[in-house]
């Protein structure tokens, strides 16, 4: 069976609500930057060539936000519990892979450790 790590929580720790806010707060950014990038236009005018032709560039600026906003929330131990905790594999459009790793891990966990218990097995009676 894999080893977890256990952590101790003191709900009245100012240190505990300050990494809860911590950790809201980066859920939210992303959340932010997730409706900025939806909202976003996909190209910007980039001035006229030499035909008077508008040269079209790539907004890239909202998609590269919301990776960073995405990476900060991973990196996070608290804000990635919280996103555990609530089973949100998504945020925005995007799927948030590490968060989906870590929920099939649990589950793996939890069959194994059922598995290994007589109790759960079924009556055969």
């Amino acid at each position: 069976m894999a080893k977890r790590k256990i952590t101790i929580i003191d709900g009245g720790s100012a240190e505990y609500w300050r990494q809860r806010t911590e950790g809201f707060r980066l859920i939210r950014e992303a959340e932010e930057a997730a409706e900025r990038l939806a909202s976003a236009p996909m190209y910007l005018h980039g001035g006229y060539d030499e035909n008077g032709d508008v040269i079209a560039i790539e907004n890239l600026r909202p998609d590269d936000e919301f990776d960073e906003a995405i990476r900060a929330v991973v990196a996070n131990e608290t804000a990635f519990s919280i996103l555990v905790a609530q089973e949100r594999t998504r945020i925005g459009n995007r799927l948030v892979k590490e968060v989906v790793a870590e929920l099939e891990q649990m589950d793996d966990d939890l069959v194994e450790h059922r598995l290994g218990d007589t109790l759960w097995e079924t009556d055969t009676d």
